[in-house]
C-alpha cells in the first residue's frame, strides 16, 4: 500500500479535517501517516485513531516576542532535518498539509526530496504560512470559493471545500415545534465568553429549550452548577467525542467560527449563531462567519457585544420556518465532496 503524509494540528480545526481526509484514503487503499505537534490538541486526540503519527516540537510564532519567534524557527529548522529522515524512509506518494505550524517543516521537507506536496487553506483569509507555503506546494487547495484570488500567481488552485467526516453529512432536518434544542461548542478547549453568557441566559430567561453545551474542562463544573440550580434539563460536557449525536440531536448551534466547525455545521444543515474568536490571526474568524452571515445561515455576534440577553433574543426570534430556512441555506455551503476532489487532483499530479 501507498503511504501519504498528512500534516495539520494545533488545534481541533486543523486536526479533524485532516482526519477526515485521512479516513477517506484509507478507505481506497493508502496508509496515511499523520505528523502533528506536541504542544498541540493531537498529542491527546491520535491515540485514539488507527494512524501512524509523530509528533515534532513545533510552536506557531505568530504575534510572540522576537525570542519565541526566534525559538520558533529554530525549531522549525531541527524538524525539517527530523521530517527528511521519516519521508525518506516511508516514500510518501505525497504529502498534505492542512494548517498548523507543523506545515512548514512537512512540505519544506517533502519539496526538497521531491515529494509532491499540497495545502489547504481553510479559512476565507490566507494565513501568512499557506501564502509562503504555496510556493513550494504543487497544488493548493482552497476552502471557500473568494479566497482563490488570494493565491491567483500560483498555476493550479482549486476551489475543493473543507474535508468532513461523512457521518456528520444529515440529509434532512425535522424541526419540533414546540422546543428546540440548542448545541453550544465553545472550540475543542471551551470559550469563557461563551460559557459566561450561557450562565447568565441560564440565570435569566425563561423559554423553554433544550441546552447540550460543550464547555470545555476549564468551567465545566462552574457551567453545571448553574445548570443543576437553574435549568436542570440542560447538560454540560467537558467535551463531546461523537459529533454525528451531537448534531443529530441539536436544532440550531452557538459556536466560534473556525473553518472546521463552519464545515460540519454547513452539512449538518444547522443554522447558527456565530461569534468569532477575537484574537484569531488576520480576524479570520470573522471573515468566515460572514460568508455564512451574508449567505443567510448564520447570526454574527461579535465576542465583546455577546451576553445572556442577546442570546435569548436571537434564539426567541426562532421559530420552525426560520430555523428551515437557516438549515437549508447553511447546506448550500456544504461541500461533501471535498476529499474526493482533494484526492482527484493528487492523482492527476
Amino acid at each position: 500500500m501507498k503511504n501519504v503524509v498528512i500534516t495539520g494540528g494545533g488545534t481541533g480545526g486543523h486536526l479533524f479535517a485532516s482526519l477526515a481526509f485521512a479516513d477517506y484514503i484509507k478507505s481506497l487503499g493508502y496508509t496515511p501517516f499523520i505528523i502533528g505537534s506536541v504542544y498541540g490538541i493531537e498529542k491527546e486526540k491520535l491515540k485514539h485513531y488507527p494512524y501512524r503519527y509523530k509528533l515534532l516540537k513545533t510552536k506557531g510564532f505568530a504575534g510572540k516576542s522576537l525570542q519565541e519567534k526566534l525559538k520558533s524557527i529554530y525549531g522549525v529548522g531541527l524538524s525539517i532535518a527530523e521530517t527528511a529522515k521519516l519521508i525518506m524512509r516511508i516514500k510518501p506518494a505525497f504529502s498534505i498539509g492542512f494548517g498548523g505550524y507543523t506545515t512548514v517543516p512537512v512540505i519544506l521537507s517533502s519539496k526538497l526530496l521531491g515529494i509532491k506536496t499540497a495545502i489547504v487553506e481553510q479559512n476565507s483569509i490566507a494565513g501568512r504560512a499557506n501564502r509562503f507555503l504555496s510556493k513550494f506546494s504543487d497544488v493548493v487547495f482552497v476552502n471557500f470559493e473568494d479566497t482563490a484570488h488570494l493565491f491567483k500567481n500560483h498555476k493550479r488552485v482549486v476551489h475543493s471545500g473543507n474535508p468532513v467526516r461523512k457521518d456528520i453529512v444529515i440529509k434532512k432536518r425535522n424541526f419540533n415545534k414546540d422546543r428546540f434544542t440548542i448545541g453550544v461548542v465553545g472550540g475543542s478547549r471551551g470559550a469563557k465568553s461563551i460559557n459566561r453568557a450561557m450562565m447568565e441566559f441560564a440565570k435569566k430567561t425563561d423559554l423553554k429549550v433544550n441546552v447540550i453545551h460543550q464547555t470545555g474542562t476549564e468551567d465545566l463544573k462552574e457551567v453545571e452548577k448553574i445548570y443543576i440550580q437553574q435549568k436542570p434539563d440542560w447538560k454540560a460536557v467537558a467535551f463531546i467525542d461523537n459529533m454525528k449525536e451531537f448534531y443529530e440531536k441539536i436544532d440550531f448551534i452557538i459556536c466560534r467560527a473556525g473553518a472546521s466547525t463552519l464545515s460540519e455545521i454547513a452539512c449538518a444543515r444547522l443554522g447558527s449563531l456565530l461569534i468569532p474568536y477575537p484574537y484569531a490571526i488576520y480576524n479570520h474568524q470573522y471573515h468566515n462567519a460572514e460568508v455564512f452571515v451574508k449567505k443567510g445561515a448564520a447570526v454574527l455576534v461579535e465576542d465583546e457585544n455577546l451576553s445572556g440577553k442577546k442570546i435569548e433574543s436571537i434564539i426567541l426570534s426562532l421559530n420552525q420556518n426560520k430555523l428551515r430556512l437557516l438549515s437549508e441555506n447553511a447546506n448550500s455551503l456544504c461541500v461533501a465532496n471535498a476529499c474526493e476532489k482533494i484526492f482527484e487532483t493528487l492523482q492527476k499530479i
